[in-house]
C-alpha cells in the first residue's frame, strides 16, 4: 500500500469534516476530495500525487457503480455531469470519497471502505469488473483542466486545503478531535473530526 488504512482514513473524515462544516455534500464531493486529499499526500508523504478527473467504475461488493454519461452513439463518456474525480501517483490510486460512498448510494447496502488500488491492478474496460474490488479509470485531462479552472477561483479553496494539511497527522501521532476555522466574517468555527468508521478495504 501506498499509505496505511489508518491514515487513509484521517484523510477521508479530515475532508469530510471541513465540507460538513461548508454545508457541502460529502456524498457528491469528488472535486474536493482529490484536491484536498492529493494536497495531503504531497504534504505529508511527498509521494507526487495529483487529481484526477473523468471516468470511474467500481466493482463494490458485487454491485457496479459507474461514474460517467451516456453518449448518443450507446458508449459511456466521462466528460459529462456524472463525472468523477480521484487521486492518482505513479503506481497507485486513491478515492478518498470511498467511504462517503453509502451516503450517495442509499438504495444499496454499502459498507464504508477504504479505496486505495495499485494503477497495474485495473481492469482493461468497464465490461471486465466481475469481481468485488475491480475497477476502471479513465482520465479525461481536457474536461478535468476546464473543470478545476472554474473551481479554483474560488480563493477559499486554497485556504481550506491549507487546513486540511495542517490537520491531518500520520498515525500514530495524536489526531486533534477538532479545529479551529476562521470565517470570512471575522468569527470562528469548531470543526469536529466526523466521518464513517472504515470496516476494510475494497
Amino acid at each position: 500500500m501506498l499509505i496505511k488504512q489508518s491514515d487513509y482514513h484521517r484523510i477521508y473524515r479530515v475532508i469530510n469534516s471541513l465540507l460538513v462544516n461548508e454545508s457541502a455534500d460529502p456524498a457528491t464531493a469528488s472535486m474536493f476530495f482529490s484536491t484536498f486529499g492529493a494536497f495531503i499526500l504531497n504534504q505529508h508523504f511527498n509521494c507526487g500525487a495529483a487529481p484526477r478527473g473523468g471516468l470511474a467504475s467500481y466493482n463494490l461488493g458485487g454491485t457496479v457503480i459507474l461514474f460517467a454519461d451516456h453518449r448518443e452513439d450507446g458508449f459511456v463518456t466521462g466528460t459529462g455531469e456524472n463525472f468523477h474525480c480521484w487521486v492518482e501517483t505513479d503506481s497507485w490510486a486513491l478515492d478518498f470519497m470511498a467511504p462517503a460512498f453509502p451516503q450517495s448510494t442509499q438504495e444499496l447496502s454499502m459498507p464504508a471502505r477504504m479505496f486505495q488500488k495499485p494503477l497495474s491492478a485495473m481492469a482493461a474496460s468497464i465490461n471486465d469488473l466481475s469481481q468485488s474490488g475491480e475497477f476502471f479509470l479513465r482520465h479525461e485531462q481536457d474536461a478535468t483542466a476546464r473543470r478545476f479552472a472554474d473551481w479554483q477561483k474560488h480563493a477559499a479553496l486554497g485556504d481550506l486545503a491549507a487546513v486540511a494539511a495542517k490537520w491531518f497527522r500520520k498515525s500514530p501521532k495524536q489526531m486533534p478531535a477538532s479545529l479551529s476555522v476562521e470565517r470570512q466574517n471575522g468569527g470562528v468555527t469548531i470543526v469536529p473530526l466526523a466521518g464513517n468508521m472504515l470496516s476494510g478495504a475494497w
